[in-house]
């Protein structure tokens, strides 16, 4: 089959799926992948999802799972740009759902996985103060070292007006979160932020801009009502 060619409805190209232990030893599981599910939302602020593997070779005695493997994994649609691609920033398992016996020799697996800002995130708490723009901010906690340190690339809408705020333990996306509920954009003036995480990266952008891609000039209303 060609795979750079779309030939039916749901065609797909997924490349070499391998886990890899906290001892660093590596296992392609491509063969008995069984099922990869992967969601993404413009009210999430990572990516998450789960992969359904049939276990004939005893993966999870040589590993084992205890919550710290890391994923490495490509996926595109034949003919399209753009590719999920975990190959460089890792997807890391947290979580077995479900393991349950098919067979005698095979055990089927359901590992729940998400993304290493969600992860560190869980464990980093912020107490400190800041001052700037609130994109300013925003762009501190994705990438000093203490924080969430992503190398992912990251995408953010200029932010109007200089602010202070303290930050009272909480976790990088909860101070966000909060950051983004305030922040107005410097050319549109326009409020309404998102922040959340796609194949891209992370982006912290106002609907108004997401609506005129590219940030193009705001749309202008059709109707007022009163």
């Amino acid at each position: 089959a060609d795979k750079d060619r779309l030939q039916a409805p749901g065609d797909y190209d997924l490349g070499d799926v391998l886990i890899a232990g906290s001892s660093g030893a590596r296992i392609n599981v491509t063969d008995q992948v069984r099922e990869l599910n992967i969601y993404q939302s413009v009210d999430s602020p990572f990516m998450s999802g789960n992969i359904l593997i049939a276990d004939s070779q005893g993966v999870a005695e040589t590993l084992p799972f205890i919550g710290q493997e890391r994923m490495l994994f490509s996926l595109k649609t034949p003919g399209h740009i753009g590719t999920i691609d975990f190959n460089e920033y890792h997807a890391i398992i947290y979580n077995i759902e479900k393991r349950f016996s098919t067979t005698d020799r095979e055990q089927t697996i359901l590992l729940n996985w998400t993304t290493l800002e969600h992860h560190r995130d869980l464990r980093t708490r912020i107490s400190a103060s800041f001052e700037g723009n609130i994109s300013e901010i925003i762009e501190q906690i994705l990438t000093k070292k203490e924080y969430l340190n992503t190398k992912k690339p990251i995408n953010i809408d200029p932010t109007f007006n200089i602010r202070k705020y303290v930050i009272p333990n909480l976790t990088p996306f909860e101070a966000i979160d909060l950051l983004r509920v305030e922040a107005i954009s410097a050319k549109e003036q326009a409020p309404h932020f998102l922040f959340f995480e796609n194949p891209k990266g992370f982006h912290f952008r106002s609907l108004d801009s997401l609506i005129g891609q590219n940030k193009a000039l705001s749309k202008q209303h059709k109707n007022t009502y009163r």
